[in-house]
């Protein structure tokens, strides 16, 4: 990483290839946001599913990733970047619209599963594109903005939909996802990225397959940024879920559950601004201090549940703010270390390849945490995963300073 003063957002907006990847990001990023909410509203309150139908969209929406990503990735590093960018914002386009005609939640679950593929290989391209138009010193600055962007349509994409979902039924705003991703698709024939190098002839598809996980082991710094990202985020899902059981047991209502999920957002937004600043030099400092302040708050939040105490609501609502933020500290370093240190023929499947393991080991945390928060109360997981975040930035400080990793 470079030693110097990190650079600011203003001389990465100076450039035009960054400048236009992250406004191709904007149209991208909210039909995301509109597309969940859309089909939430669709499958809970127009076909009135339950518990058991929401579990499966959740898995239909996170497996792609674990499945498909991997395999996808291989064609992404060997393919121009800007067609693969085209293509993936086009092919979500397609399969939003073909929402429109699906007759049944079957359908729905196929559909989404199918365009989870689709963005399965979006996010290893628009990583590579990343890494290609931005200069190193500003790669902090351009992880920060592309996850700011994230954070604010996860606040406006909800609120947009509901607003739409107030005036047309679910399938319609499905149409208007479509022109979403469509108009990021022609904002990105619009970006100069520049030709890839060679990649020589492609080996057997096992070593192909397998060249993204060969990185973590020639990397040490790379496969210590994987092995805190998984465990910070299977800490995260422990109790990420019960948040509207704690909000409930604190009786706080629904009303003030939806505001601590804008709380979040809006936490979430800050923290992505000043992780692109803050982190550049020091990425692994970075991801163990948002460690500390997310275990803190988490504990400090368990330990008034188990005890009896109700905080004020403004308090919780900060709590959560505070709590979301410091979630960006990790998660925009270890995509700055990953496009750092990643081989640019190689980057699709490195980042594919954490993204599985990621997703993977995150997969099993709301089942623990549930049955955690049944057996001991919700309070107890959200100690649990308070604590293994502390634990977590303890062990990474130990071996940072023992100059293991950088």
């Amino acid at each position: 990483m470079p030693d110097g003063k990190p650079a600011g957002y203003g001389s990465l907006l100076a450039l035009p290839a960054p400048r236009r990847l992250a406004l191709a990001s904007v149209p991208a990023d909210f039909a995301d946001w509109l597309d969940y909410a859309a089909v939430v509203a669709l499958l809970v309150f127009a076909w009135g599913e339950g518990p058991f139908v929401m579990a499966l969209f959740a898995l239909a929406l996170t497996l792609p990733y674990v499945t498909a990503g991997p395999l996808l990735s291989m064609i992404v590093d060997r393919s121009p970047l800007g067609r693969v960018l085209f293509l993936s914002n086009l092919g979500r386009g397609l399969a939003t619209f073909a929402l429109l005609f699906a007759p049944n939640t079957a359908m729905v679950l196929i559909v989404v599963f199918l365009r989870g593929c689709v963005d399965s290989a979006f996010n290893p391209a628009r990583q590579a594109a990343i890494q290609a138009t931005t200069p190193p010193d500003l790669l902090a600055a351009a992880n920060g903005l592309h996850q700011a962007i994230n954070q604010t349509s996860k606040i406006a994409g909800p609120a947009l939909g509901g607003l739409l979902l107030a005036f047309m039924p679910a399938q319609g705003v499905f149409g208007v996802n479509a022109v979403l991703s469509l108009l990021a698709a022609a904002i990105v024939l619009s970006v100069s990225l520049p030709a890839r190098a060679p990649t020589g002839p492609s080996a057997d598809f096992r070593t192909e397959f397998l060249a993204g996980a060969a990185e973590f082991r020639r990397s040490r710094l790379l496969l210590a940024a994987l092995v805190f990202s998984a465990i910070a985020y299977f800490a995260f899902f422990l109790y990420d879920t019960l948040i509207a059981l704690l909000a409930d047991e604190f009786g706080y209502g629904a009303a003030a559950f939806g505001f601590s999920i804008a709380a979040s957002g809006a936490g979430g937004l800050l923290g992505a601004v000043l992780a692109g600043r803050l982190t550049a030099r020091n990425p692994v400092g970075g991801m163990i201090m948002g460690a500390v302040v997310a275990g803190a708050i988490a504990s400090v939040i368990a330990v008034t549940a188990i005890l009896g105490f109700k905080p004020p609501v403004l308090l919780f609502f900060i709590a959560m703010a505070i709590a979301a933020g410091s979630t960006t500290f990790m998660l925009v370093p270890y995509r700055t270390i990953v496009q750092a240190e990643a081989p640019p023929d190689r980057i699709a499947r490195v980042f594919a390849a954490g993204e599985a393991v990621t997703m993977a080991v995150m997969l099993s945390a709301p089942f623990i945490g549930s049955i955690i928060a049944t057996a001991y109360g919700t309070g107890m997981a959200f100690l649990a995963g308070g604590v293994l975040l502390l634990v977590l930035a303890l062990a990474a400080l130990i071996v940072q300073r023992a100059g293991a990793i950088r």
